[in-house]
Parts: C-alpha cells; sequence; structure tokens
C-alpha cells in the first residue's frame, strides 16, 4: 500500500481508539486529468482536520462541507467536481488539469468494525491481495450505498460463480484484480439496481535489506517512510539493534547459510545488498539466487557487481536481468540520505515500470498524474 493509505490507517485506528468519528472521501471515478486518480482517500474529522490530500487543496474546503451533512445524517453520498472548464468560475483551480471526478462520502463512527478502512487494516495484516468492492449507489436492502467488503484474490479465484460467493459481484471482482485496475459496475440483483466501486488492493511493499551498517539507517527510514515493511539482516549481532533501527518491522541475526531456511524470499520485492564485504554480499547473493524478487541491488561501481556475479558460476543466470548496480537513480546523491533516496527512488520506478525520468522539463510539469 502507498505512504498515504498507511499513514491513512494508521490515523483512523487513532480515530477510533479516541472514539472520533470521521468521513472517509474516496475518488470512485476520473475523467481527464486529475490530481489523483480512482482509490484514492482521505479521511476528515469534524473539527475539520485533513488526513490525505485528494486534490491538490483544489476542493477539499468543499468537501468538508459536503461532510457535514454525512456527519449529520449518517448517509453516505457522491459529489462531482468538473474543473474542465477554461474560465474556471466556480472552484478557482487554476492547475489546468482539465479534469473532473467523482467522490463518496462515507461516515466512519467510532463503534463500527466493518468500515472500508476496517477491511483495508485487516488486509494489511494479512498481507492480502484482493479487492475491496464498495457500493457506491445502491436502491437494494441487503447493499445499501456505503456497504463495503474485502474479496481476497485466493476466495474470487477458486469462487468466481455470483451465486456461491459471499459478495453478489465476484466476477467483476476477479477481473478487477486481474487487471489491477479500479472500475466502477453497475448489476441487477433480484430486480434491483447496484453500481459498486472495485478497487485492487496489494500488501505493502517488502524490502530484505542484508547489512544493519550505518548507511541502512537512512534506507530503512526512506523506505518506512513510503509504507514499506521492512526486513534487516546481518551476520554482526551488535550491529542489529532495536535503537538503532526502531522503524524496521523484523531485525534478524542470520549468517547467509541459514538465510533461505529462516525467511521466505519471494514475499519480498527488493532485496538490497550492503555489507560493504565482498566475501559477505557474495555469500547473501549465493543464499538468494533461488527466490523470484524481481530487484536485487547492489552497492559500488559496476566492475563489482561483474566480480560478485562471476562467483556466482552459472547460478548468475538464475538472477540475470534482476541485479542492478550501482543501484539507485542518477540524482546526484552524496549525502547517506539522499543516497538512500536514489535507492528508493530507483525500486520505486523499476517495480512500477517506469523510467525514472523526468515527467518534463517545462516550469510547469508537475509530478502526478496531471501530467499525464
Amino acid at each position: 500500500m502507498a505512504n498515504t493509505l498507511n499513514h491513512l490507517l494508521q490515523a483512523y485506528r487513532q480515530l477510533q481508539r479516541d472514539g472520533e468519528d470521521s468521513v472517509l472521501a474516496t475518488i470512485i471515478e476520473t475523467f481527464g486529468s486529475t490530481y489523483q486518480k480512482a482509490g484514492a482517500r482521505m479521511l476528515m474529522t469534524k473539527r475539520g482536520d485533513l488526513i490525505g490530500l485528494l486534490g491538490g487543496g483544489c476542493f477539499e474546503r468543499d468537501l468538508l462541507e459536503q461532510a457535514a451533512s454525512v456527519f449529520d445524517t449518517g448517509h453516505a453520498k457522491t459529489v462531482f467536481y468538473d474543473m474542465r472548464a477554461e474560465e474556471d468560475v466556480i472552484w478557482g483551480l487554476g492547475l489546468g488539469c482539465n479534469g473532473a471526478v467523482r467522490v463518496l462520502l462515507q461516515l466512519l463512527t467510532a463503534e463500527q468494525d466493518f468500515s472500508p478502512l476496517d477491511r483495508l487494516v485487516e488486509a494489511a495484516q494479512a498481507q492480502a491481495h484482493g479487492v475491496l468492492v464498495t457500493v457506491v449507489d445502491s436502491t437494494h436492502a441487503d447493499f445499501p450505498t456505503g456497504h463495503s467488503q474485502f474479496l481476497p484474490v485466493s476466495m474470487i479465484a477458486e469462487q468466481p460463480s455470483l451465486s456461491r460467493a459471499p459478495f453478489p459481484f465476484a466476477s467483476a471482482a476477479l477481473h478487477t484484480a486481474l487487471q489491477q485496475t479500479p472500475r466502477i459496475e453497475t448489476h441487477l440483483l433480484n430486480g434491483q439496481e447496484i453500481k459498486a466501486f472495485y478497487d485492487p488492493v496489494q500488501p505493502p511493499w517488502c524490502l530484505l535489506i542484508f547489512g544493519a551498517g550505518a548507511d541502512a539507517i537512512p534506507l530503512v527510514n526512506c523506505a518506512k517512510s513510503l509504507g514499506w515493511r521492512v526486513t534487516l539482516v546481518d551476520y554482526r549481532p551488535a550491529y542489529i539493534k532495536p535503537e538503532r533501527f526502531p522503524l524496521a518491522d523484523q531485525l534478524l541475526h542470520l549468517t547467509p547459510e541459514h538465510v533461505p531456511v529462516e525467511l521466505e524470499l519471494d514475499r519480498f520485492k527488493a532485496i538490497m545488498m550492503m555489507t560493504h564485504n565482498v566475501e559477505y554480499d557474495q555469500r547473501y547473493l549465493q543464499a538468494i539466487v533461488h527466490c523470484r524478487v524481481p530487484f536485487i541491488g547492489l552497492l559500488g561501481p559496476a566492475h563489482r557487481k561483474q566480480r560478485l556475479l562471476q562467483s556466482l558460476g552459472d547460478d548468475a543466470t538464475l538472477i540475470s536481468g534482476r541485479v542492478f548496480g550501482p543501484v539507485g537513480l542518477d540524482i546526484g546523491a552524496k549525502s547517506p540520505e539522499e543516497i538512500a533516496l536514489s535507492i528508493v527512488a530507483g525500486i520505486h520506478a523499476q517495480l512500477n515500470g517506469r523510467s525514472g525520468l523526468q515527467l518534463g522539463n517545462d516550469i510547469v510539469a508537475t509530478a502526478h498524474e496531471c501530467s499525464h
């Protein structure tokens, strides 16, 4: 899950602990260029606090006003913002995005435990792939507007039949899971019309780091700021200390020989080799050659990468095309924090199938979907 969603879930759990109600705003449909796309979420409190951002500050003030009626009535509703008019006289956005968004507003009470965010919390805890289905308009008594259900991929793949699934739209959910694209579909159930929003859910990316030196500290912090889960491994017990890595999800003292036994390697999206010891980098690399992790990063110059790969012999072909070294994007990084940013940005770009290049070289170019 993205950084924003991770922070959103943390904020939601805190609001529940404090006994405070909130309104969840979810973009369910977009047209043209917009600041955020379908699936983006934001929380609003009665005090006017905003957790997250949907319109880059464009229509958030109006959303707060719209949320007031949801707090009062308890009923979910949708609102539509059209920024495509050139004169921009209504919203005064002046962003040039020329798009439109449809937003679903839902009341989340402190007492309930069946909201969309509850479903996402459960999915994140279970590291589950699936689809969050939310009814956005309905005349059906059993599935009112705002009703949500998380469908794990494992379940909908085994039960594609509409009649056998616990939610009546399993086939559309399965299609969404395969395409990994949010969608809205309208269905008829017992003569009643139901419009539902299907949002694919991926668990947070998991990063495995070999080497707990000083330069691993900013890398852990940077990865955690994006909501990634980080496991840190070192052969030196003195280096694996919680006080050095308070944000790490898992700290393990493992020699290379124990790595395949103790770790489920294929759950990781990226691996970083940074022991600063050629022998141990080679041994850890040998320990992971049979994994299917799509990104393996190496520190140091290109000839060091070649030396490490040559040490693997024929096994080097098992990870061919997945090893990146020198790792990171060319952003002129010098400090440990800048190098960590370069590494994380490179991993993020590669896993998303992006180039890592500038979106544009014009002064008005922006680093969000408005440019696409």
